[in-house]
């Protein structure tokens, strides 16, 4: 009755933050200052061995029925729409292994 679907998609590169010190205003320029090395560290193949580059999915689970984000009362019961209700209460009289 409900499903993940993904949602977004972007990629993020982890930049070495432990020398930084300072303000967090400073640290943001310091981090400023080392995406535009990787750019350049992009055109001319520097090695820059610390970089790590993650491509991050993000998901939310939706109703199969109505496409509303997946919500429950307080018992577990799907709150979106009818046919998802009805689904979750045949589910619980459904006997083990299927219908019989």
């Amino acid at each position: 009755m409900f499903k993940k679907i993904l949602i977004d998609l972007h990629a993020e590169i982890e930049l070495p933050r432990g020398w930084f010190r300072g303000s967090l205003e400073r640290q943001a320029e310091e981090l400023e200052y080392e995406a535009r090395e990787l750019t350049e560290f992009i055109r001319d193949h520097r090695s820059r061995d610390s970089y790590q580059i993650s491509i991050v999915r993000e998901y939310k689970t939706v109703c199969e029925f109505c496409g509303f984000d997946e919500e429950r009362d307080g018992e577990g019961v799907p709150v979106c729409c009818g046919k998802a209700i009805e689904e979750y209460n045949m589910a619980k009289v459904e006997p083990v292994g299927g219908k019989g």
